[in-house]
């Protein structure tokens, strides 16, 4: 009896007993399943991530005070003077009561001063953002974010009308576009000389934003800002600062390698589950041989060798592991493109993954396939013959 008939037997085999194979291929099938969804789903987050980072500005550098009264506007003043830096911008924050028709909501209140704008580029669902100049009516106005606009009602009908903020009128102007990845928080933003009068000190401020020329350029605007303001207060290199600087590639780079890291994990997580599986596959084909003594020996006393029996039980192992996996991959690729759609980002699916799930497959049915296998081969005809 040849390969191909041989590969037809174990196939038939399995067919004839579908329900119990099904059960056989769960195991792999939820180990496959989780070990592609759970790398997936860790991918398309940090792309998601990674995306709404961009999108703040990946040549901005941000100075961060560590409490209220760590930066001051002369701090920003001298950063002004960073090499490679072409703006700079400030802004104070603090937290506030914004009503619009009876509906209270407490925001994020965020003051933003003329350069604010050009430096961070924010994405505008309606309307626009705050002006570049003071004065005015224009010193009462306000911009929400969509998760602002949306705890509070607001539609695109309402730009140009009245809400008030810390019992202040403002104007409304715009709402920015969250799904650029600007803010995902309700937040408020308005002019920086109104926010001084609703709860910032002069002459402090939350943070300083200074655009670089160039992404190229970050790194050093980073380290030129930090030796700055230490020379400022008269820090060495390694004391204690009240502030932080951070920009959009280190904190992409540490995303990646903690990605890198998460995936790794959950691969290993769910890699276990397939070896469950494998296991459960083990399990089923010793009792199949139990079952098919007698049919073996049968086939053993009209010639068939034990290579035949071992290659028929070892294709019938591999054939359970490969399908279980194979309908593990379809799974797998529709629950990470269910939680890309909740989540909202794109969904991510690894070549390389789908690759190594397939190997991990044949692999598994191989390495569980053989005890079987021999076991079944190394039958003697006789006792075979006599097994009841």
């Amino acid at each position: 009896m040849n390969l191909r008939t041989t590969v037809a037997l174990a196939l038939s085999r399995l067919v004839a007993a579908r329900t119990r194979s099904l059960l056989t291929m769960l195991g792999v099938i939820i180990g496959v399943a989780s070990l592609l969804a759970l790398t997936s789903i860790a991918s398309g987050a940090t792309s998601g991530i990674t995306g709404s980072l961009n999108a703040l500005g990946a040549t901005t550098v941000t100075v961060t005070g560590s409490g209220p009264t760590a930066l001051t506007e002369a701090d920003a003043a001298a950063l002004r003077g960073t090499p490679d830096v072409t703006r700079v911008a400030t802004t104070v924050s603090g937290r506030g009561d914004v009503v619009h028709d009876g509906e209270t909501e407490q925001l994020s209140l965020v003051g933003v001063d003329a350069e604010y704008e050009a430096v961070q580029k924010p994405a505008l669902s309606v309307g626009r953002f705050l002006p570049g100049f003071p004065g005015g009516a224009e010193a009462s106005t306000v911009v929400l974010s969509t998760a602002a606009a949306n705890a509070l009602h607001v539609t695109a009908e309402d730009v140009g009308q009245p809400l008030t903020v810390e019992g202040r009128v403002f104007t409304l102007v715009g709402v920015l576009d969250d799904a650029t990845g600007f803010t995902t928080s309700g937040t408020a933003y308005v002019p920086i000389a109104a926010a001084r009068d609703l709860f910032a000190q002069t002459p402090y401020v939350t943070s300083v934003l200074l655009a670089a020329t160039s992404t190229d350029a970050v790194d050093g605007v980073q380290a030129d800002a930090d030796a700055i303001l230490r020379a400022r207060y008269g820090l060495g290199p390694d004391d204690s600062a009240s502030f932080a600087i951070t920009n959009p590639a280190s904190v992409i780079s540490t995303i990646g390698t903690v990605q890198s890291l998460l995936s790794l994990l959950l691969g290993g997580i769910a890699s276990i589950s397939v070896l469950v599986g494998g296991i459960g596959i083990m399990n089923i084909m010793l009792v199949s041989v139990r079952e098919r003594t007698r049919e073996i020996g049968v086939r053993r006393a009209i010639g068939a060798r034990r290579g035949q029996i071992l290659t028929q039980f070892l294709v019938e192992a591999v054939v359970l592991s490969v399908a279980g996996g194979l309908i593990g991959i379809v799974v797998g690729i529709a629950l990470s493109a269910v939680v890309a759609a909740i989540g909202g980002w794109a969904l991510t699916i690894s070549p390389v993954t789908v690759l190594l799930a397939v190997l991990f497959s044949v692999l598994v049915g191989v390495v569980f396939g053989v005890v079987p296998a021999r076991t079944a081969s190394r039958l003697q005809v006789v006792d075979a013959l006599r097994f009841e």
